[in-house]
Formats: C-alpha cells, sequence, structure tokens
C-alpha cells in the first residue's frame, strides 16, 4: 500500500511538470538588449502571455514570440534595453496541469523591459 502511495505520488508530480521549450530569440533588425545599453530614459512595459503546450511539454500550442511582443512597442524607438522574460507556474496553471494530468502543460510568461 505504502508504495502505491509513493508511486501515485511521483506520478502527479511529474505529470504537472513537462519538458516545454521556450524559445528566446530575437530577429528585429533595432538592439534588444537584457542589461541597460543606454543612459537615456524610456517608457517601461511589462506584458503577461499564456504558453500552453500538449502531452507534458512536447507539443507547444501556444508560446509567446518575443518579437511580437516587442514588436510594435520600438517601432518609433531606438531599442529595448533591460528586458526581462520570467516564466512562472501559478495556481490556475497547476490546476490545468492537474485536471488534465498533464496533458495540457500551461505556464504564465512576464516579458518586462524599457523602451528607449
Amino acid at each position: 500500500m505504502r508504495v502505491l502511495i509513493i508511486v501515485t505520488a511521483i506520478l502527479i508530480a511529474v505529470s504537472l511538470v513537462g519538458c516545454s521549450v521556450l524559445p528566446l530569440e530575437s530577429n528585429l533588425e533595432k538592439p534588444v538588449s537584457m542589461t541597460k545599453t543606454s543612459g537615456s530614459s524610456g517608457n517601461d512595459f511589462v506584458v503577461t502571455k499564456q504558453a500552453l503546450w500538449l502531452f507534458w511539454g512536447l507539443m507547444p500550442i501556444s508560446v509567446p514570440k518575443i518579437d511580437e511582443v516587442i514588436g510594435p512597442r520600438i517601432a518609433d524607438h531606438e531599442g529595448i534595453q533591460n528586458l526581462r522574460i520570467t516564466t512562472q507556474i501559478g495556481f490556475i496553471d497547476i490546476v490545468i496541469s492537474g485536471i488534465t494530468g498533464g496533458v495540457l502543460t500551461s505556464q504564465t510568461v512576464i516579458i518586462q523591459g524599457k523602451v528607449y
């Protein structure tokens, strides 16, 4: 009985964690930096998106593309500095993964930076 409980707990833990990949690349012609590159002032931005995968992270359904998020923000500016991309697994993400047994995996992606 104890072995069954341990195996069940391991299976639940594994089903909530996937092998999802979040590509972080930019093909924009303007500079995109994760460090401070300019002393000029700019506007801060924060964008929250949901990323979804099927089959424990093996098949991406909806993964936010960095260029689609930051491209419109730098159209009339020089570039982006202090770019930070964070992934979080929140309560809703755990509920979605738990209900589906990990078949549908969700993560919250937070993209923030400063347009200069």
